[in-house]
C-alpha cells in the first residue's frame, strides 16, 4: 500500500505556524527574564530597609533613626528621597525625585535603562514630602510589580485590607490614610499640583473624595497634606488609576 504524500502547502504552512510560535515563545521568555532581572535588582535594596517593623527606633537623645539606610541609597542614587512599604501589599521600593517627569519613567534606581523605572515623585512637589500635594508615579507592569497592585483598589474589599501606606524619609515616618480611589482622564484637576490657599486645597480634597469609586469612610482636612499614588490602567493610555492619601501620622 502506498503511503499517502504529504501537501507541501501544510507542511510549509506548519513550519511556518511553528517558527511564529517559537518566535514569540523567545520573545515572551526574554520580556519575563527582563522582569526578573528587574525585580531582582529592586529585592536587593529591600536590604536597606529593615521596614518590616514600621516603628522606628529612637536613640538615647531622643531623635529619630530611620529604619532606611538613606546614607547608602544616596551613594547609590543622590535623587533618593523616601521609601514607600505597604504592610500587606508586595509594594516595597525606594522613592526618587529627578529634574523632570520622564527620566525615572525609563530609568532604574542604578540610573540604567530600564521598563520597570522607579517610583517616582513630581518634580513640582517638595522633597520632604511637606506639600499640600505630591504625586508618587509607579509602572503598571505585567508581572504585578512597581505600582500595578494600585489597579486593585478598584475592588472595596481590597481597600478593606489596606487602608494605609508607609513613607520613610531620612527625618521622619509618615503614615497615610487612603481616602480615595479611582480612575481618572488625564486633564482632570485630580492632577492640580498646587493650590494658592488651604480653602482652594479644601475644595480639591472634597472634589477627589466625592470621585472614589466607593465610599472609604475617611474624611481629609485641608490641615492634611496628600499624596497620591498614580498609575496606569487597562482602560487606556488617556486614564490613570489615582489612589489619594491623607497625612495622619
Amino acid at each position: 500500500m502506498k503511503k499517502k504524500k504529504k501537501n507541501p502547502a501544510v507542511v510549509l504552512l506548519f513550519f511556518a505556524a511553528l517558527i511564529v510560535f517559537l518566535f514569540a515563545a523567545i520573545k515572551l521568555s526574554a520580556v519575563f527574564f527582563r522582569y526578573y532581572q528587574e525585580d531582582s535588582s529592586y529585592k536587593k535594596l529591600e536590604d536597606y530597609a529593615a521596614v518590616e517593623s514600621p516603628v522606628p527606633k529612637d536613640t538615647q537623645e531622643g531623635s529619630y533613626i530611620s529604619p532606611v539606610d538613606f546614607a547608602a541609597l544616596t551613594e547609590i542614587t543622590p535623587d533618593t528621597i523616601g521609601w514607600i512599604y505597604f504592610e500587606n501589599i508586595d509594594i516595597n521600593y525606594p522613592i526618587v525625585q529627578g529634574d523632570d517627569d520622564d527620566f525615572y519613567l525609563h530609568h532604574g534606581f542604578y540610573k540604567e535603562e530600564n521598563t520597570s523605572g522607579c517610583i517616582f515623585m513630581d518634580t513640582e512637589a517638595s522633597p520632604d514630602f511637606s506639600s499640600d500635594h505630591s504625586f508618587l508615579y509607579g509602572h503598571n507592569m505585567k508581572n504585578k510589580s512597581m505600582f500595578a497592585k494600585l489597579n486593585d483598589y478598584a475592588e472595596e474589599s481590597f481597600f478593606q485590607e489596606n487602608k494605609t501606606f508607609l513613607i520613610y524619609t531620612p527625618t521622619e515616618t509618615r503614615r497615610y490614610e487612603i481616602y480615595s480611589c479611582y480612575i481618572a482622564e488625564l486633564g482632570m484637576d485630580s492632577f492640580t499640583y498646587s493650590f494658592d490657599d488651604k480653602e482652594s486645597y479644601a475644595g480639591w480634597q472634597k472634589t477627589v473624595k466625592g470621585r472614589s469609586l466607593y465610599d472609604t469612610g475617611v474624611t481629609p482636612d485641608p490641615a492634611e497634606p496628600t499624596v497620591t499614588l498614580m498609575t496606569c490602567t487597562p482602560k487606556g493610555s488617556n486614564y490613570r488609576f489615582l489612589v489619594h492619601g491623607r497625612l495622619i501620622g
